[in-house]
């Protein structure tokens, strides 16, 4: 066995936070974001030389993205968990009468369309 393998054997054990579930990485995430932008921001404003104008809009931007990652990861994490539960089902028949509404409603614009054409083109 070689060495690297021992070694990620060695790291990898049974409940191990994985890149998805392991709060450490999100927290980061959640901070070196917003600063990494403000440093960006701050960049901006020495060669513009414009105060902290662009460190506030970039480091505000970096939050928003922020939180923004973690409310998708999230909704993303409980679609996964809720996925053939009950309450789920009613939601997909909703999203499904939703779709079917949108087509038909898509297939009478359609029709208006061709019948206005053809009006036209007769008269």
């Amino acid at each position: 066995m070689s060495l690297r393998k021992s070694a990620l054997r060695a790291v990898q054990w049974q409940g191990a936070p994985t890149a998805e579930n392991d709060a450490l990485s999100h927290g980061m995430a959640m901070v070196a974001v917003p600063v990494a932008f403000g440093f960006l921001g701050l960049l901006v404003d020495g060669w513009l030389g414009t105060g902290w104008i662009f460190v506030a809009l970039f480091a505000a931007f970096g939050v928003a993205c922020s939180f923004g990652s973690a409310y998708y990861r999230y909704e993303r994490r409980i679609a996964q968990h809720d996925t053939g539960k009950p309450w789920s089902r009613r939601q997909d028949r909703l999203t499904q009468d939703r779709l079917t509404q949108d087509r038909l409603t898509q297939d009478r614009l359609t029709q208006d369309r061709l019948t206005q054409d053809r009006k036209e083109a007769l008269g």
